[in-house]
């Protein structure tokens, strides 16, 4: 009879895993951790049915044996699959990898070739202590796992690492015994089912709550009763089964048979009831009552706030405070508002595991007024009074409204805050009106701080678009300039077969360079906004003679001298292009008609040295000093004053800078540097 409760147990937990990896399969989400879960719980379906093959005598017991090294090794995979995202420490992934896949493929090899590798310091080591220390290492991988995870991730995860414990914990209980004498205890098969199918519903808990595999499950109620009685009966046979062998082997009363059929399952109960949110909130609530006499400890609550409002930047800042809120009045949810000036209104910020029916208020609705006349730190909407039943319109804001927080921030109010309903029922006290006033200014403060921190980037982004945008009208000046010469000169040379040429080749670059131009305000936000390239290997005495090729077909005379040999550096040809469109245009508007004006080629202090000569009327050193490089200063008639401030930002953006020196009646020299080793490009 023993035996033949010792298959049923193992055939149902077959056909049950079987049919939670079909569901898995064909419900549950495709991502890599949904993969490896499919094939740990599958593992088990076929570790299990694999048992009955082989006590039947269909398979060999080798094959029952290294289907549970590959349960293990599954269930191994998956905890590292969960643990990647969660640890920081990339090298202790890898080294939990390795050994983990180590221990697997050692067992691999010792079941099947019957092989050993002798003692080590008096220490057998064969599958009996691999199998422990794999063990361990599971253990060792779901602490990491649930001590790095988020709060949503534990809530997550909480099921999953109590149902494989429970198995772990098993195991240990098999497998040290097993090290230490060498002999197996097959009566311990009667209770390896009934551990496993204890684990399954809190497996199927977390399969439905882990974002990875978000299973599906749509089913009767009629279905699930008796799937759940088929299962609860599978545990009661194995643990009459369980409970029979004991009496029989050590002797015992009717009442220790039943204390052991139930211990296991009431442990797992134990800790499965302690991960509840509920009665977690019931047993404090129990402590706070009896045993202190103040209901909070303050430094706690308040290195909790800090904490909630610095962790996960990336996440919304007022979903941050509303955490923090809720976790202090002991709610499963609620809902932020938040003041938006702009719009003049009170808008939803945030919701935590409620519906929202009221999503936006007037500032001047009379809800609103009703807050900021009153001075308490929260109102409970099922308190008595006339004062507070005038805020039971806040109720209907959520579903199971409880309380609303006003948030104030220098006396104005900044927002405000419905809850939920509490976990456990709890009057409100002079202690917590206290405690909720203090924090609640200091989420206030915090979410006033982010939204001008906000406010702050939108003004630095518009001043970069503004920067953007006075470069490209110095530009766009720049190009008109080269089009009205051209206009200028169709009546002279417009008969000409070279100056249609040219006419084309300048009208098609004067678009493309519009183009770039317009395309270049779009970039907001992005750093190296002035040149906007990506750094490339330039020979800058091939870009000089193109340059000065291209000025002398439009009819400028300049003369290019290179003093160095191997010119190649990384900067961006199409920003160097603009500086020298810029610098080399000034120096022929301030020198005499049909001057010329020289560029030299040079390296000097391992830098490259372009120098843009004129012989004009020069500037005062003064001059240079105050007015050259700061915006809006301008000397031309009709000029924008950005020249000399583009110059510069181009030039710091390709990692160089720009010198003048100039003597007044004598001449400008501008001195553009680029460093010789490559520059880093950026982007």
């Amino acid at each position: 009879m023993t035996v033949l409760l010792i298959f049923i147990g193992y055939q149902l937990v077959a056909i049950t895993y079987a049919v939670f990896t079909a569901m898995v399969a064909s419900r549950g989400s495709r991502s890599l951790v949904s993969f490896l879960f499919l094939v740990a719980t599958g593992a088990t379906a076929l570790w299990a049915q694999l048992f009955v093959f082989a006590n039947y005598g269909i398979l060999p017991k080798l094959v029952f044996d290294l289907a549970g090294v590959i349960r293990d090794g599954a269930w191994l995979a998956f905890s590292l699959a969960l643990m990647h995202p969660l640890t920081g420490h990339r090298n202790y992934w890898r080294a939990a990898a390795a050994i983990a896949a180590g221990l697997i493929l050692i067992q691999l090899f010792l079941y099947s070739t019957s092989l050993m590798f002798g003692s080590v310091a008096g220490v057998l080591v064969d599958n009996a202590l691999i199998r422990v220390i794999t063990t361990i290492l599971s253990f060792v991988l779901i602490e990491n796992i649930l001590r790095n995870a988020s709060r949503a991730d534990f809530w997550a995860l909480k099921h999953w690492a109590i149902g494989l414990s429970a198995v772990l914990v098993f195991q240990l209980i098999v497998r040290i015994p097993e090290f230490l004498t060498h002999t197996s205890n097959p009566g311990f098969a009667l209770a390896s089912p009934l551990v496993v199918l204890i684990a399954l519903p809190f497996f199927v808990i977390s399969s439905a709550r882990f974002p990875q595999l978000q299973l599906r499950i749509y089913s009767s109620r009629t279905f699930i009763f008796h799937t759940a009685t088929l299962i609860a009966v599978g545990v009661l046979l194995q643990g009459t089964a369980f409970a029979a062998w004991y009496v029989r082997s050590y002797g015992g009363t009717n009442g220790t048979a039943l204390a052991l059929t139930v211990a296991f399952s009431g442990i797992v109960g134990v800790a499965g009831a302690l991960v509840s949110g509920t009665v977690r909130s019931r047993i404090r609530l129990m402590i706070n009552k009896n045993f202190f006499s103040l209901k909070y400890d303050y430094r706690v609550e308040w290195e909790r706030v800090i904490r909630g409002l610095t962790v996960s930047p990336e996440k919304n800042v007022a979903e941050r405070a509303l955490r923090i809120l809720c976790d202090l009045m002991d709610t499963s949810g609620g809902a932020i508002w938040l003041y938006q000036e702009s719009w003049r209104q009170f808008r939803l910020s945030g919701k935590l595991g409620v519906s929202i029916h009221v999503a936006t208020l007037r500032e001047d609705d009379e809800r609103i007024e009703l807050l900021r006349q009153n001075d308490r730190p929260f109102v409970e909407f099922s308190a008595k009074g006339k004062d507070d039943a005038r805020f039971t319109a806040f109720q209907a804001f959520i579903d199971g409204g409880w309380i609303v927080l006003p948030l104030r921030y220098r006396s104005a109010l900044a927002g405000f805050v419905v809850l939920n309903q509490p976990r456990v029922s709890r009057e409100l006290d002079w202690e917590d009106e206290s405690l909720v006033r203090v924090l609640a200014m200091q989420v206030t403060a915090y979410l006033i701080q982010e939204e001008t921190a906000q406010s702050l980037a939108d003004a630095r982004q518009l001043e970069d678009f503004n920067k953007r945008f006075a470069f490209v009208v110095h530009d766009i000046k720049n190009t008109i300039g080269q089009l009205s010469l051209m206009v200028r000169n169709i009546a002279q040379f417009g008969d000409q077969k070279e100056f249609r040429d040219d006419m084309v080749i300048t009208l098609g670059n004067s678009v493309d360079r519009l183009e770039v131009l317009l395309k270049s305000l779009t970039a907001v936000g992005e750093k190296n906004f002035a040149s906007g390239g990506v750094f490339h290997a330039v020979d800058l005495t091939e870009l000089l003679k193109d340059f000065v090729a291209k000025k002398a077909e439009l009819g400028y005379h300049l003369e290019l001298h290179v003093t160095t040999g191997a010119t190649s550096v990384s900067t961006d040809s199409v920003a160097l292009s603009r500086v020298l469109e810029h610098v080399v245009s000034n120096a022929f508007e301030a020198s005499e008609p049909g001057a010329a004006v020289k560029i030299d080629l040079s390296v000097a202090e391992g830098v490259f040295e372009i120098v843009v000569t004129d012989r004009g009327a020069g500037m005062t050193q003064q001059f240079i000093n105050e007015e050259l490089f700061r915006p809006l200063r301008s000397t031309k008639h009709g000029g924008f004053g950005v020249g000399g401030y583009q110059i510069r930002e181009l030039m710091r953006d390709l990692g160089g800078g720009v010198n003048v020196e100039s003597v007044v009646g004598s001449g400008t020299r501008v001195i553009l540097s680029l460093p010789r080793a490559p520059a880093l490009a950026v982007s």
